[in-house]
């Protein structure tokens, strides 16, 4: 919940695989089907084309809210807690994650597991 609300870029990856000629109509198709509105890169991931202007506005953002925190006290503050937010809220799907793993597990339990489970007979016969 709390990262959701955090901004968001779209990178649409794999724009290797969308002939050239046809590649800015495609991307700018799934833009505006999703009305998306913030930054967008296209990237390929495989030849690497895009992914340097991502990084540096990665970089950029990073760089920008570093500045912002060291000169803010209180954004600082918020952004510390929204940290901490996260944080929580990662650790609470990872343990409801393991918890319905674990009974899964348990309402799968066979008690009677052997190795014809497998529908393998494995028949040793001296010679």
């Amino acid at each position: 919940e709390t990262l959701a609300n955090r901004p968001r870029w779209l990178v649409l990856n794999k724009v290797d695989m969308v002939a050239e000629e046809d590649r800015d109509a495609h991307c700018q198709a799934i833009v505006d089907e999703l009305g998306w509105e913030g930054p967008v890169f296209w990237i390929s991931a495989l030849s690497g084309e895009g992914t340097k202007s991502l990084a540096q506005a990665v970089m950029r953002w990073i760089e920008e809210q570093a500045e912002e925190e060291a000169q803010n006290p209180e954004f600082a503050e918020r952004e510390a807690q929204r940290r901490r937010q996260m944080d929580d809220e990662a650790r609470a799907r990872i343990e409801a994650e393991r918890k319905a793993r674990r009974a899964a597990r348990e309402e799968d339990d066979d008690d009677d597991f052997d190795d014809d489970d497998y529908d393998v007979e494995v028949v040793y016969a001296p010679e």
